[in-house]
């Protein structure tokens, strides 16, 4: 008998079809992969719970600025949709648009425009009316104003609410109970 050379020959000799691509390194991967599940329910469980805690079922649609103190009411309805106008100490804002100082405002005496105001709310009006065509516009704004700001300076918010057609004006409080 002579000397081979050493070759694999484990399960060469099964006469089973696939023993043998088994071997030979022919074999295909398996048709069923597992899902791994653990990781899948985690991102449904936190998804969930974000979502549970974002929702607000009291129709709360607006978040207090830091460092803004509201009025506080004990009649109140809840507020609409609708752009928000916000009057700190230092700055006004529509929708977090920087539009005006609040000092500058409060300045002067006289009822004057706010420009810039007034042209971003007319393009706010253009674009309801797009998206909202078969239904009137409602011409409502939210004013969110400090405690400590001085009535010329609303006024003057309002008076130019009220020329860029948004004559529907409510003011964001804080609630409180009525014992």
């Amino acid at each position: 008998m002579p000397i081979k050379r050493p070759s694999k020959v484990l399960l060469r000799d099964v006469p089973l079809k696939f023993v043998s691509k088994k071997v030979s390194g022919g074999g295909s991967k398996s048709v069923n992969q597992e899902i791994p599940l653990i990781p899948f329910i985690d991102f449904l469980i936190v998804l969930v719970v974000f979502l549970l805690i974002s929702f607000s079922a009291s129709g709360e649609l607006l978040a207090q600025k830091p460092n803004l103190t509201m009025p506080k009411a004990s009649n109140v309805a809840d507020l609409e949709i609708a752009p928000v106008i916000a009057i700190d100490p230092i700055v006004v804002t529509l929708d977090g648009r920087r539009m005006a100082d609040t000092a500058s405002l409060a300045s002067t005496p006289k009822v004057e425009r706010i420009e810039q105001l007034i042209q971003d709310l007319e393009t706010l009006k253009r674009n309801w009316s797009i998206l909202h065509p078969q239904e009137p516009f409602p011409g409502q704004v939210v004013i969110q104003a400090d405690v400590s700001i001085d009535y010329r300076v609303i006024k003057k918010m309002m008076f130019s609410a009220a020329q860029a057609g948004y004559s529907n004006v409510s003011f964001a409080v804080n609630r409180i109970s009525q014992e």
